[in-house]
Formats: C-alpha cells, sequence, structure tokens
C-alpha cells in the first residue's frame, strides 16, 4: 500500500528536475542586473594548472585572478597591462630581479586570505615534478626563472629557484637572463595562485594529482567573477565578485554559460535571443554577410600542409623547387573564402595580431615595413612563378609524374574540402599529366602522430603564436623541437631563436625585430610547411550588446573585450 505513492513521488520529483535543467540560464533577472549569455564546450576541470581546452581556459579567467592582467584601454583601442593581485606594476632596475607587491585585503570568496606565502606554495606546486602540470612551461620557457625547469625535472630542490617570500605581501622573482618587461608582465597574468587547504584536500597518496577544482565545492573563486553554478557538461553561472580589483574595469555583473557544442544549434539559439553571441561561418556566413552588428576575430594560428621534406619514400619532396611551387602555386583564396568564408589567406607563418615592441605602441609585426617587404604584392597566389619552380623540379625528377598524398582530418567536411580544393587547384594549375594528388582522412590525434614519425607526404595542421612574444613561438621550427612536425634543421633560425629568446638580442627592439623577419625570411625560403589561411572568425552580437571596442579586435585575449561592454536593455 505503501509503494504506489512512493512511485508517485519519485516521478513528481524527476519532473521538477527535468524542469529545473530545462529552464536552467533562462532565468528572469532584475533590471539592475546585466547578465551576458554564452556558450562554450564542456569543463572537465577548474584546476589552473590542468592542461584544458583555449575555450576552457577562457571559464578559468572568470574565477581567478594572477598578480596582473591585460584589459582593454579606456577607449577601447588598445590593450595595456593593470595590477590586480600586486599593488603596483612590478619594477626591476636590470630585468632579471622583479619584485611583486601584493595588495593588502587580498582573499578567496570564502575569506581565505592571500598573501605571499599562497603564492609560493601555488608556484610550488605548479612546477611540482610529480604533478608534472602542464601550464609549468611558463616559468622555465616563457621566462626562465633560476632551477625553474631543474626543479621540474626533480634535480633540485625549492630553496634553489628563484621564488622567493620576502616578506607577508612581497615577493622575488630571479631570472636566469634579462626579459623585455612586456615578457614578464605576460607570464604574471596566468599565475593563477591555487587555494591551499583544498588543493591538498584533493591530493591523492602519491601526491601526483589532485581532484582540486573538478566540483563547485572544491573550486574557490579569487577572480572578477565567482563560479556560483555548475550542472557538469549542461550550464555554469559567474557572478560578479564585488571585492576584485576588476570590479570597475568590467560592466558585466553575471555570466550564464550554456554548453552547446554544435555551432548550429549555438546559431539558432542566438536568434531566439538565447544567446548574446555566435560565430558564423560557411553559408550561415552568406546569411549575415551584410548584417552591421558582425565583427570579425583575429586569429593568431596559421594553418598550411606540413611537408615531410626529409620523406626518402617520396624524395621529390626534399627538392625545394617543388616546395616552393606548392607554396606560390596555392590558391589560398579559394579556401580561405571559397571553403571557409571568414578566413584570412595567410602566405606567412606569424599571424596578423602579432605585436613587437611594446603593447603601449601597439604595432603589430605584419604591419611594420620589414615584414610587409618580406612579403611583397601579390604573394597569396603567383601562378607564373609556381610554374617555373615546378618545371624545375619536374626535370629534377627526370620529367616522370610526380605523386603526393594529403592528410586531412577525419570527420569535419571542411577540411575534407579544403583538400579537395587543394588537389583541385594544384592538379590544374601543374597539369594532371605531371602531378597526382592522393587524399586520406585520418583522425587528428592520428595525424599529428604521422607527423611526428614522419610517416606522410603533406598534411594539414596549424601553429599558433604568442600575440606578445612571437619569438618565443618560433621554438616549434627550431631543429631540436621535442614534437616536431616539420623536416626542417637550420643552424642559423636555431642561433636567431636563442638569440631572441634568452641572448644578447631580448632588450633590443630593432635588432630583435630584424631577426625576427629573417627567421620568417628562412621558413618562406625553405617551406617547411604550405601556409594557407588563418582562422578568423566573424562574430555577431544582440544589439543589447554594445563593445566596448567597438568591433575591433584587441590581441591577448582580450578580443572585443565583451566583459567590459556595456549591456542595454
Amino acid at each position: 500500500m505503501l509503494r504506489k505513492p512512493e512511485k508517485t513521488l519519485v516521478f513528481f520529483l524527476a519532473m521538477i528536475m527535468m524542469i529545473l535543467l530545462i529552464t536552467v540560464g533562462n532565468e528572469v533577472y532584475g533590471d539592475e542586473i546585466k547578465v551576458y549569455r554564452s556558450a562554450s564546450t564542456s569543463v572537465e576541470s577548474f584546476n589552473p594548472y590542468a592542461g584544458v581546452s583555449a575555450q576552457a581556459r577562457t571559464l578559468q579567467t572568470y574565477i581567478y585572478s594572477s598578480l596582473l592582467d591585460i584589459v582593454a584601454d579606456e577607449n577601447g583601442e588598445k590593450i595595456k597591462f593593470v595590477p590586480v593581485q600586486a599593488r603596483e606594476l612590478p619594477t626591476s632596475e636590470d630585468n632579471i630581479t622583479w619584485l611583486v607587491k601584493l595588495r593588502k585585503g587580498l582573499q578567496w570568496t570564502d575569506g581565505t586570505v592571500i598573501t605571499a606565502d599562497t603564492y609560493e606554495y601555488s608556484l610550488k606546486m605548479l612546477l611540482d615534478p610529480k604533478q608534472a602540470n602542464y601550464v609549468a612551461f611558463l616559468l622555465f620557457d616563457n621566462i626562465p626563472v633560476v632551477n625553474a625547469k631543474r626543479y621540474f625535472k626533480n634535480e633540485v630542490g625549492w630553496d634553489e629557484v628563484g621564488i622567493k617570500v620576502i616578506d607577508k605581501y612581497t615577493l622575488k622573482f630571479t631570472l636566469e637572463t634579462a626579459m623585455p618587461t612586456v615578457d614578464v608582465y605576460s607570464v604574471f597574468t596566468s599565475l593563477f595562485p591555487v587555494h591551499k587547504e583544498l588543493y591538498e584536500a584533493g591530493m591523492n597518496k602519491d601526491r601526483t594529482e589532485t581532484s582540486y577544482g573538478t566540483d563547485l565545492e572544491s573550486t574557490p573563486s579569487c577572480g572578477p567573477y565567482r563560479l556560483t553554478k555548475w550542472i557538469r557538461d549542461q550550464y555554469r553561472e559567474f557572478d560578479k565578485n564585488e571585492n576584485s580589483p576588476l570590479a570597475d574595469i568590467y560592466k558585466v555583473d553575471r555570466i550564464g554559460s550554456r554548453v552547446v557544442l554544435e555551432s548550429a544549434t549555438r546559431l539558432q539559439m542566438f536568434e531566439n535571443n538565447e544567446l548574446d553571441g555566435v560565430s558564423v561561418s560557411g553559408n550561415n556566413f552568406d546569411r549575415y554577410s551584410e548584417d552591421p552588428r558582425l565583427v570579425y576575430s583575429e586569429a593568431n594560428t596559421v594553418w598550411g600542409f606540413y611537408i615531410n621534406s626529409a620523406s626518402k619514400t617520396n624524395p621529390i619532396l626534399q627538392n625545394n623547387d617543388f616546395r616552393k611551387a606548392l607554396f606560390y602555386g596555392m590558391n589560398r583564396d579559394a579556401i580561405s573564402k571559397g571553403v571557409f568564408k571568414t578566413f584570412k589567406s595567410a602566405p606567412y607563418f606569424i599571424s596578423t595580431i602579432c605585436m613587437v615592441g611594446s603593447i603601449e605602441r601597439g604595432q603589430k609585426y605584419r604591419e611594420t615595413s620589414a615584414a610587409r617587404n618580406l612579403l611583397g604584392e601579390g604573394i597569396t597566389y603567383k601562378a607564373d612563378l609556381a610554374l617555373e619552380y615546378f618545371e624545375k623540379a619536374y626535370q629534377a625528377n627526370g620529367n616522370k609524374k610526380i605523386t603526393i598524398e594529403i592528410i586531412y582530418f577525419d570527420g569535419s567536411e571542411g577540411f575534407k574540402r579544403l583538400a579537395e580544393v587543394a588537389q583541385q587547384e594544384y592538379e590544374q594549375l601543374f597539369g594532371r599529366d605531371k602531378l597526382k594528388i592522393k587524399l586520406r582522412a585520418v583522425p587528428a590525434t592520428a595525424a599529428y602522430d604521422a607527423y611526428e614519425q614522419g610517416d606522410f607526404d603533406l598534411g594539414i595542421g596549424a601553429r599558433s603564436q604568442n600575440p606578445l612574444n612571437p619569438w618565443s613561438s618560433m621554438k616549434v621550427w627550431t631543429s631540436d623541437f621535442p614534437q616536431k612536425n616539420d623536416r626542417m634543421y637550420d643552424e642559423t633560425f636555431d642561433e636567431l631563436y636563442e638569440r631572441t629568446t634568452t641572448g644578447d638580442l631580448l632588450l633590443d627592439d630593432q635588432l630583435r625585430l630584424d631577426a625576427l623577419v629573417e627567421m620568417e625570411r628562412i621558413l618562406l625560403d625553405y617551406v617547411p610547411m604550405v601556409p594557407i589561411f588563418q582562422n578568423d572568425n566573424a562574430v555577431i552580437y544582440q544589439d543589447r550588446i554594445r563593445l566596448h571596442t567597438k568591433g575591433k579586435y584587441l590581441p591577448a585575449d582580450v578580443g572585443f573585450a565583451v566583459l567590459q561592454s556595456e549591456i542595454i536593455e
């Protein structure tokens, strides 16, 4: 007799849960609360030291603050560094020893205070050799903190690392070499502290990993927002932290972030006024191409075809004339505009977002006269020059038909179409009687494994750059890079990389720029990859969002400065 009411109760409770899940993120807010409604991927962890996707990293920046941050300036035209948990911008007399003075009164949202000891513990955990945290590279690759890498490799003790507590509110960082201020400040924007009690509570027995940041209870906040709701794989909500030093800069009071993976679903939600911004591409771009609300992002990534220039199974790939024929014969617009619509053709290795010199000047590398002269006019597609190089390579091949294979990522209609267009354009330009191109679909992870092992001819892939330090990003082309996807080994390039990242050119802006130009010149001459496009996206925002940058896209993840933007109801 008691079981029927139990079943009824269970059914009733289940219906309530369904209603709650359906309505989550659709709450009716008061007029005083400015809510930004967004969509992103799922987040497995809010542990700031774990390796996560770029979108997940963005969500982490909502709830964590570091010593500094990068924001849009008052006019939304440039970026600038601002002290956050640091009391002021750090100082150094020699660019080697950096003193950081913390604000007093810093705390986690549970009331736990944040001091210099908090940072020392946090950075010790970041570099802990047992945990092997992905983000640890910040302290030895981006800026070489004394013995940071050796500690990470378990070769020295913590007392030998160049991170010291001077007093309760002062930290000292000692570097192995003098570094430009912009490089040091950039790293100081990413050194998020962790909550010691919660971090330790989640540690496993052998101290190789922690469950910190894997649920709402183990995810503290010390940033401009607090994580207040987390329904895994469905929804996250962030409320403004009024105690944050950034509270007056960020205008958005609440961020609602739904997990929506399909771009078509995101667009439908935007059209239903459920999301405030969405990317549009392909046929969807055609629908919105004339919409005045459309703005364009600027990617820090260049995509192209890696070339196995050391191939023994297909020796023609070793021929520099053949690689140059592929470079100049790539009809980039047919792919960037014809296939992807919004992407930018990229006959270069360093994207347009990358800056040189101080961020106050806002000088972009591609806009310098040296970089412009390097490319020349009309380099996007030079059919006549490509044919000249191809004929030389064809003769060197004994006037025999050349066959190559292009790998593209399986499961993506866009990448499949990219490969098909490249196949068609190359064969049409060079002649099907002289060149045959085969296509092969491979899962992305398997493709990159093949590149590293040298088991390929050409294959789609990408290289990203640090917008504020493009020199450091040249590491991927050096001879001893561990995950090397190309086969270029150039001593001059390696030397220039060392001189611009740890050597004598670090503090000379002009000579460092000249060296960057020379490094790209070497890449353009050798052609370890055929660069094709940078994946710029078109984004459309609801009328209620008044972008602080007025549609200008700023580097260093500031973008359109959405959180600094006004929301008008």
